[in-house]
């Protein structure tokens, strides 16, 4: 403030000449302190106040004394344009009583009392406190002083954030009360101040720094400043991890092969690894900083900086290289800011070569996943499904488009008539062939042992439980297809959860606590009549739809009698292959008995009667009618011999002319199928043909 806004202009002035008694009217009347006494000329020449009328009457002849005999001309003036702020210290205001103002000109233009100056200090005092105050309570930190009797006299906000207590509680009390580590009675003592000092408040961790404050020699006080570091901390660990990461990928990117470059969003190269310095023959301290042009010739990696499109496996020729790089584009806040390039091929050639070498791991590849679909899939495809009969045909043909998606497939059928065939060929038929298949026997596995079996366990689900659990069925069924056989045969306990695997797809091991989903393809299987069961209340009416999405009824090998001669020839081979033998057919007259007989057990019953009869054949080539089962033999009757009894030789000859005969008609005429018929080769056949007459 300017001594002209705080002072009072000049409403009274006393001349030299004028009597006290006149000018103590005057103060008296306008209750002023007193006023300032000018010359002739209008100069300030001395001051009159109160104090000196009072003199003046205890000490003269009070009427016939003038102004100027008591006035005083130790004065002490203010100019108008000074700013209090540079007035005299506080300790000098009680030796006057009035403070002149006078202008450029030294002219009196005012005057301040003693009492206004006072109330302006005071008032300016109490102003700066509050400013002081504001400030230290939008410090972050807290800031607490105390008196030199460790009496807290200041106690900022900062601080009452930091302690949880607030000024109102603090102020007043001693210091250790309120801060047990606060250091400050130590600082009072010492006089020695405590700077960048880690201490402990609550839960936060703090810096604080400890001063004395200090009147002259005399310690009067100390004051601490703290600082929550606990953020800062973890902060400088974050950045030290930052730091340690950013090593790690520097180093990296040092070590490996392939050239890397990176530019900022200018094309500006912020750095490059040795592989591209070493290629370029640069020395990276000196590129750095230098636009990506200037260094790497034919590059694009300030426009890949500037659009932000990548450029994947491109040509660019280096020198005489031609190269293959990739561009990338840096993106942060959805905004490109920069581009980093890698050199994947220093020349075309080593591309070529890496190519040939890809291709031979492919084929590796290729190979041991068909081996490991071997061990681990299906061991049947729907070639191996063997009949040309309408039904099988049919049958074929449903399970090719089942095998497309995912659905739950039902094989009904007796047993031995092929079902287990036919969820083989589903499998590998479909998109799951290279996963695994998983098989099921539900009637083979005791009813308390099944849950464990298809939903595993976890550790200490029961006593002798194997350490660390054991996976279930389903879940190594998982990315592939189980294969539930029986299923008719299981109990409704179990089929309540198998539902819920069907329309959750997830299972809960047992003795678990959560669930495991799974993906899987379930193909169930039973010789048993499920709707008849449905109705005595042994099969779940839900499960059953769940179950019945594809059905495939298989045909006993009853209705299917035109299959049995190539089923026959098929099963053949595979005998001759296990016992190492060389039968060469089916006789005529057995393949008539094999035509007629009904099959209760089906294919697994023609496959056993075979066996049985290659096994009790001696040199034979044929399999005839006597090396049959006798439940097949028992409609045979063999023809009465002529009383000129055939020899050996033409013995044979006619059943081998009667076979092929029999083949050629059950082929319908096809000399190929006629020739699969009896196991031999076509030119084989076509020369038994022609040795026999038959062409």
């Amino acid at each position: 403030m300017l001594v002209r806004d705080l002072m009072r202009e000049i409403p009274i002035t006393f001349t030299r000449q004028m009597k006290l008694r006149e000018a103590a009217v005057v103060i008296n009347e306008r209750g002023i302190d007193g006023a300032i006494v000018l010359d002739n000329e209008g100069s300030l020449i001395g001051i009159m106040t109160k104090s000196h009328l009072v003199k003046a009457i205890s000490e003269s002849d009070f009427d016939q004394v003038s102004v100027g005999e008591v006035m005083t001309r130790d004065v002490f003036t203010l100019a108008d344009s000074m700013n209090l702020s540079r007035r005299r210290p506080m300790s000098e205001i009680h030796k006057y009583s009035l403070y002149p103002v006078v202008d450029d000109e030294n002219k009196p233009v005012g005057i301040i009392s003693r009492t206004d100056l006072v109330k302006y200090l005071s008032d300016h005092a109490l102003f700066l406190a509050g400013e002081l105050r504001a400030v230290l309570d939008s410090l972050h930190g807290g800031v607490v002083a105390v008196n030199e009797e460790g009496l807290i006299m200041l106690f900022n906000q900062g601080a009452e954030v930091l302690t949880g207590t607030s000024a109102a509680n603090a102020i007043g009390r001693p210091v250790h009360e309120v801060l047990s580590n606060s250091g400050l009675n130590r600082v009072l003592q010492t006089g020695v101040a405590e700077l960048n000092k880690k201490q402990n408040i609550g839960n936060c961790q703090i810096l604080t720094n400890r001063t004395p404050i200090k009147h002259g020699n005399k310690i009067v006080g100390a004051v601490a400043s703290f600082q929550d570091i606990t953020e800062l901390e973890n902060v400088a660990a974050q950045l030290e991890d930052v730091k340690s990461l950013k090593s790690t990928l520097e180093s990296a990117l040092e070590s490996i092969f392939e050239g890397v470059v990176v530019v900022d969003k200018g094309g500006y190269i912020t750095m490059l690894n040795r592989a591209y310095c070493e290629f370029l023959e640069v020395d990276a301290k000196e590129v750095i900083g230098k636009h990506v042009t200037d260094v790497i010739e034919n590059t694009r990696m300030h426009i890949v900086a500037q659009t932000g499109k990548s450029e994947v496996a491109e040509m660019q020729q280096i020198r005489d290289s031609n190269t293959v790089v990739t561009r990338i584009p840096i993106m942060k806040d959805g905004e490109t800011v920069g581009a980093v390039g890698k050199v994947m091929f220093k020349d075309i050639k080593d591309l070529k070569m890496l190519a040939k070498k890809f291709s031979h791991l492919q084929s590796e590849l290729e190979y041991y996943k068909e081996e490991l679909r071997k061990v681990q899939g299906g061991n049947y495809t729907l070639e191996n499904i063997i009949g040309s009969s309408e039904k099988i045909e049919w049958l074929k043909s449903i399970a090719s488009k089942a095998a497309r998606g995912s659905s739950t497939v039902l094989v009904l059928g007796e047993s031995g008539t092929g079902k287990e065939l036919f969820a083989h060929a589903i499998h590998n038929a479909s998109l799951r062939r290279h996963g695994p298949f998983i098989k099921v026997n539900c009637a083979a596995v005791p009813e308390n042992l099944l849950e464990s079996e298809l939903f595993g366990y976890d550790e200490g689900a029961f006593t002798g439980a194997r350490k660390g659990g054991k996976p279930g069925k389903f879940e190594l069924a998982n990315g592939g297809t189980i294969f539930l056989d029986e299923i008719g045969d299981m109990t409704l306990g179990m089929q309540a959860k198998l539902l819920r695997v069907l329309q959750e797809r997830e299972i809960e091991r047992v003795g678990g606590t959560k669930s495991v989903k799974v993906d899987l393809r379930i193909i169930a299987a039973t010789n048993r009549d499920l709707e008849g069961m449905i109705e005595k209340g042994e099969f779940r009416q839900d499960l059953y739809y769940r179950l019945n999405v594809i059905t495939l009824q298989i045909p006993p090998l009853r209705e299917r009698i035109e299959d049995i001669p190539v089923l026959s020839e098929a099963l053949l081979n595979k005998i001759n292959v296990q016992l190492n033998c060389e039968v060469e057919g089916i006789a005529p007259e057995a393949m008539e008995l094999l035509l007629q007989y009904q099959w209760p057990g089906n294919i697994r019953e023609l496959e056993n009667a075979l066996e049985r009869a290659v096994n009790l054949m001696d040199d034979e080539p044929f399999i005839l009618p006597e090396h049959l089962p006798p439940q097949l033999r028992k409609r045979y009757r063999p023809k009465e011999n002529d009383d000129s009894a055939k020899d050996l030789t033409e013995a044979r000859s006619d059943a081998e002319r009667q076979a092929i005969i029999k083949a050629l008609e059950a082929a319908g005429g096809n000399r190929t199928k006629a020739a699969k018929i009896l196991g031999v080769h076509r030119s084989g056949l076509y020369q038994k043909l022609q040795k026999y007459n038959l062409v």
